[in-house]
């Protein structure tokens, strides 16, 4: 007596149709969409930090406190963009010294 059933179907799950993850054979594959990805993205929050730092800029009515506030965003957004850019230039060195393509 069988208690598992026999199972006559076969399931290729290195087909990216079939399983969404094998889209990924290799990490530089992931790296290559993950990285610009990523970019678009912190470029958006950089984007966004900055419009609200500037609009508590304008609305801090000349308050030294709100003032300090408003630049300290600023800044900090800044910064951000500045290590989304070094990070980024990092990760072509490694691509350029382990022969890894990756695009941008």
């Amino acid at each position: 007596m069988n208690i598992v059933p026999e199972v006559y179907a076969q399931v290729n799950i290195a087909d990216p149709n079939v399983n969404p993850i094998a889209k990924f054979s290799s990490i530089a594959t992931f790296v290559n969409i993950f990285i610009p990805l990523m970019i678009v993205v912190g470029g958006f929050i950089t984007l966004a930090m900055l419009l609200f730092g500037a609009y508590k800029y304008l609305s801090s009515e000349g308050n030294p406190e709100k003032l300090a506030k408003a630049q300290s965003v600023m800044l900090y957004a800044v910064i951000g963009l500045f290590l989304m850019v070094v990070s980024y230039i990092v990760t072509k060195i490694i691509g350029f010294v382990l022969k890894v393509p990756i695009p941008l």
